[in-house]
């Protein structure tokens, strides 16, 4: 039986954003199947907190996904773009059908976006220090796969099962919004 790992740890600044929402951060590949399960986590606590907590895409690519850090690199382009979160769901629902860098590209072009921006981006090498730094930050404070959460100081490992990480999400989310 896998478990849900718990960890306090040392979470990037800011906890809360610039309206004084509470940040989550959520580490994830793009290609990552529970990263897409995962998608119905973040859409409840959305549902349940509204505008009291931001959601923070950070980008954790997996060696066994081959075309992670493109998925990553085509969702930033995507954000230049204001569409960032939006890219992020197609390309997770869409993770069966991805067989290359110009499968998002055809996303991009499929969402209205500026298609030839994110090829641009694919091949230019301008983005790819971004998602180099998100994985970082998430290896210094022990993130070892996706998905996996980051609130207010607790660490939520998902990787190996999604049973009781929204419980253990809320939980958290809740005390620090009572602060």
């Amino acid at each position: 039986m896998s478990t849900l790992r718990l960890a306090e740890v040392d979470a990037p600044d800011p906890r809360r954003d610039a309206d004084g929402a509470l940040l989550l951060d959520w580490w994830c590949d793009l290609q990552c199947p529970d990263c897409r399960d995962g998608l119905e986590i973040l859409d409840a606590l959305q549902g349940a907190f509204g505008d009291r907590l931001a959601l923070r895409l950070r980008h954790f690519p997996l060696t066994n996904h081959v075309w992670a850090v493109a998925a990553a690199v085509s969702q930033l382009a995507a954000a230049e773009q204001g569409r960032g979160e939006d890219y992020a769901a197609h390309a997770l629902g869409a993770i069966d059908e991805i067989d290359g860098p110009a499968d998002y590209v055809d996303l991009a072009e499929h969402l209205g976006l500026d298609a030839d921006a994110v090829a641009e981006a694919l091949f230019d090498g301008r983005l790819g220090g971004a998602v180099r730094d998100d994985y970082e930050q998430g290896r210094a404070i022990g993130v070892t796969s996706t998905p996996t959460f980051v609130v207010d100081g607790l660490l939520v490992d998902a990787s190996t099962t999604l049973d009781g990480a929204q419980d253990a999400l809320v939980a958290r989310i809740t005390a620090a919004l009572e602060r």
